[in-house]
């Protein structure tokens, strides 16, 4: 990739952030291109160089969290762990992002209703995709032995229940950090799934 392309992309990936702090701030219908270029210091004109419409930057915005997203399960699911942990490090790659990334993370779990249907199936079935990887560890988990017979489409939704409410009450200047939040979760999620708990 040359200078001129880095730069670009790192522009664009500079809008797509932004867009989702002031999305998630204020509200898909409330915040506007100008209030994005204002942010930047960018022209609105230079803002639709980089994309073609807000919906657009709405589901650039979906797709780069589920980019992240899927890309760190796929590294997880490929490493030579134990299934267990596997699914713990999965978990608390989830965490970080969430925590990491809120602005953009807050939109796309938050603001998937907003976007028009072509983008919205496109991010339901990434969604579904994500979740898959984990459904497939909790049902290879069953099958080993090493999980107890449980339904992995319920066990997935308990896990993605409890770490996408986070959000909701995480503050920095809460007395754990990140990584122990997502140390936490991760140990009190697949603990009760473990055929001999700890």
């Amino acid at each position: 990739m040359s200078f001129r392309e880095e730069r670009a992309a790192e522009r664009k990936m500079n809008i797509i952030k932004v867009a989702a702090k002031l999305f998630s701030e204020k509200g898909y219908h409330d915040a506007t291109l100008e209030d994005i270029a204002k942010n930047l210091k960018y022209t609105k004109g230079s803002i639709y160089y980089y994309i073609n419409s807000k919906q657009e930057l709405l589901f650039q915005c979906h797709e780069l969290a589920m980019d992240m997203l899927i890309n760190r399960m796929e590294e997880i699911v490929a490493a030579d762990w134990p299934l267990e942990v596997k699914l713990k490090e999965g978990i608390k790659a989830h965490i970080e992002m969430v925590v990491g990334e809120m602005s953009l993370v807050t939109v796309a779990l938050g603001q998937e209703f907003e976007l028009q249907e072509d983008y919205r199936q496109i991010i339901v079935a990434r969604r579904d995709q994500y979740e898959r990887y984990f459904r497939r560890l909790v049902d290879e988990g069953v099958e080993k032995g090493i999980f107890r017979p449980v339904p992995s489409k319920m066990a997935v939704f308990i896990i993605m229940g409890a770490v996408n409410w986070i959000p909701r009450w995480y503050s920095e200047k809460g007395s754990m950090s990140k990584e122990e939040i997502a140390e936490f979760f991760a140990d009190y999620l697949v603990r009760p799934l473990l055929q001999t708990q700890a």
